[in-house]
């Protein structure tokens, strides 16, 4: 989608100033797609844990169950946002389905282009479960790996 927005907004450059033939096609489907591929870079950036996040909590073990929940927590307050955003978008896809406004350039209907957004704001929801199951693993794992580096270090001070 990239490759596609900066071909034809170069082709439109040189259409517009070169040839002094503008064209309202080009703008729209680049403006979209622009849109779409922030959408879509949601859902991606939660499965690769590539979102914006503030740490400033502490990687000690003794923090580590804390931060698991509050981890949790934003998660689910992520999730809450996601339900809200769907519902909201879904209400505008019908609104604009019931007044049939289109683009201006293309035609096409507001309500599809509206009616994506529940599409990736649900695949955000399945994304952000998949991160609070794989963050409870990994806390899960790293929990039991403190616990057995701590009872190998306390069997070697009784040794000695």
């Amino acid at each position: 989608m990239l490759g596609y927005i900066a071909i034809t907004l170069n082709a439109e450059v040189f259409f517009r100033y070169i040839l002094n033939s503008p064209s309202a096609y080009t703008d729209e489907v680049s403006r979209t797609l622009m849109i779409f591929i922030v959408f879509i870079g949601v859902p991606w950036a939660v499965k690769s844990d590539r979102h914006v996040i503030i740490d400033i909590l502490p990687t000690t073990a003794s923090w580590a169950k804390k931060r698991l929940v509050i981890e949790i927590l934003s998660k689910i307050l992520f999730i809450g946002f996601c339900v809200a955003f769907i519902m909201a978008s879904y209400r505008a896809s019908l609104f604009h389905r019931m007044l049939g406004s289109t683009t201006e350039g293309l035609g096409i209907p507001y309500w599809i282009l509206f009616g994506m957004m529940p599409l990736i704001f649900s695949l955000t929801i399945v994304r952000l479960v998949q991160s609070i199951a794989r963050s409870i693993r990994k806390n899960r794992k790293n929990t039991s790996t403190y616990t057995e580096n701590n009872t190998a270090i306390e069997k070697e001070a009784h040794r000695g």
